[in-house]
C-alpha cells in the first residue's frame, strides 16, 4: 500500500469534498504525488559503462511532499549537520503555537510560519545574551513541523542547540554549567510576547489567546538522535509507505508511535480525509523549513573551523559526490545517466 495508490483511488472524492479549499501549493503537491515516476516528469536514459546496455527510467517529481523523493537530500542535510557537531551537550527546544492560533496560521501560512521561526530564534538569542554563564551568541538549527504523529495540524518549531555560546567581547567559548539550559516556562512567556507583537505588526489580529503557552527544553545527549528525528520529515512528506497499513476501499488505516507511551497505535479515516490530513501540511513554495543560526550558519564557516580546531574536533570526512548510478542487470557494472527527456507540451 502506497500513498500514490491512495491518491489515485480517492482523488475524485477528495476534490469533490475539499477541492475548493486547496491552495496552489497544495494542488501542486497533489499532482506531484500522483504523477511521480509515472511519466509526467519525463524519462532518463542510462547506459552501462562496461557492456553498453541501455535502459530508460521514469523521472521522479522531486516534490518535498512526496514520500518517494529526496532521500539523498535528507542524507546530505544530516551529513552537513554532522560536519558541524561539537563535543558539548545538546538540547532540544520546542516552541508551540496554542490551539487558538491554529486557524490564523492556516489562513496566513507563509507569514505565521516565518514569524514562528523568527520569534523562536530571537527568544533563544535573548536568553543566551542575558544568561550569566553564557552571555554570548548561540549556534543552533531550527526545523518547522506542522503535524502531530496522528497527522493533525499542530504548528511548532524544534531547535537543536549546542550547550555553549561565543562571547565575542571577551573572545571566549562559554559552556553551559550542568545539565540545564533554559527554563521552559520563562521561554514560553517571552515567546508569547514576541509572537503576538509580531502578529500585530504584520496587521493580523490574534484575538483571545491563553496566558500560558508551551515551550519545552530538554537535554538530548550529543545531538545525533535529535538531528535524525528532525531529518525524518524534512524532505519526504509526513508519512512513509511503511506506516500505511491498509485500505478497504473506503477507509485508510495508518500507524503512529504515541509520543507519551512510545507504543504503536492506529488511526482510520476515509480516503479523502487521509489526503486532506496530508495536504494540510504542505508548505508554501520557497519556504525554508530548516534554518541555521549563529556560529552554525552557513556564513560563519570560518568561526566554526576555529572552534573545531580549539576543541580538537575530528571532523568526519565529507562524502565524495558521485554521479547517479545503478548496477547493470547484465554485468553489474555502473550504469550512468546519458540523457534526460522531458515530456512534450500538450497543444492548446
Amino acid at each position: 500500500m502506497t500513498l500514490q495508490e491512495i491518491v489515485r483511488r480517492y482523488r475524485h472524492r477528495f476534490t469533490d469534498q475539499f477541492g475548493h479549499t486547496l491552495s496552489r501549493d497544495q494542488w501542486s503537491a497533489l499532482n506531484a504525488i500522483e504523477g511521480c515516476r509515472q511519466g509526467p516528469y519525463g524519462e532518463m536514459q542510462w547506459r552501462c559503462q562496461s557492456c553498453s546496455h541501455s535502459a530508460q527510467t521514469l523521472r521522479s517529481c522531486g516534490h518535498r511532499a512526496c514520500n518517494l523523493c529526496q532521500d539523498q537530500s535528507t542524507q546530505a542535510w544530516l551529513q552537513r549537520q554532522e560536519q558541524k557537531r561539537l563535543p558539548v551537550n545538546y538540547y532540544m527546544v520546542t516552541f508551540t503555537l496554542p490551539r487558538e492560533l491554529r486557524g490564523i496560521a492556516r489562513r496566513n501560512r507563509c507569514i505565521c510560519y516565518d514569524l514562528l521561526m523568527r520569534c523562536a530564534a530571537r527568544t533563544l538569542k535573548t536568553f543566551a545574551q542575558n544568561d550569566t554563564s553564557l552571555s554570548g551568541e548561540l549556534g543552533f538549527c531550527a526545523v518547522l513541523h506542522t503535524h502531530t504523529r496522528r497527522l493533525d495540524y499542530h504548528p511548532h518549531v524544534h531547535i537543536v542547540v549546542p550547550g555553549a555560546a561565543i562571547n565575542k567581547a571577551r573572545r571566549q567559548w562559554c559552556k553551559v554549567r550542568g545539565r540545564y539550559l533554559f527554563n521552559g516556562r520563562a521561554l514560553a512567556k517571552a515567546f508569547r510576547g514576541a509572537f503576538l507583537k509580531a502578529l500585530f505588526d504584520a496587521g493580523i489580529a490574534p484575538g483571545s489567546t491563553p496566558r500560558q503557552w508551551v515551550a519545552q527544553c530538554k537535554r538530548v545527549g550529543k545531538g545525533q538522535e535529535a538531528l535524525r528525528y528532525l531529518a525524518r520529515y524534512l524532505y519526504r512528506g509526513v508519512i512513509s509507505n511503511a506506516n500505511i497499513l491498509s485500505d478497504d476501499g473506503r477507509n485508510v488505516t495508518f500507524r503512529y508511535r504515541d509520543a507519551d507511551t512510545h507504543q504503536w497505535k492506529t488511526r482510520s479515516v476515509t480516503g479523502e480525509e487521509f489526503i486532506a490530513l496530508l495536504l494540510q501540511h504542505c508548505l508554501p513554495k520557497g519556504f525554508r523549513r530548516a534554518r541555521d543560526y549563529g556560529f552554525l550558519h552557513g556564513n560563519a564557516k570560518a568561526i566554526l573551523r576555529v572552534l573545531q580546531w580549539i576543541l580538537k574536533v575530528q571532523r568526519p570526512t565529507p562524502p565524495s559526490k558521485k554521479p547517479a548510478s545503478w548496477p547493470c542487470p547484465h554485468c553489474r557494472a555502473a550504469m550512468r545517466v546519458t540523457g534526460v527527456f522531458h515530456p512534450k507540451a500538450q497543444p492548446g
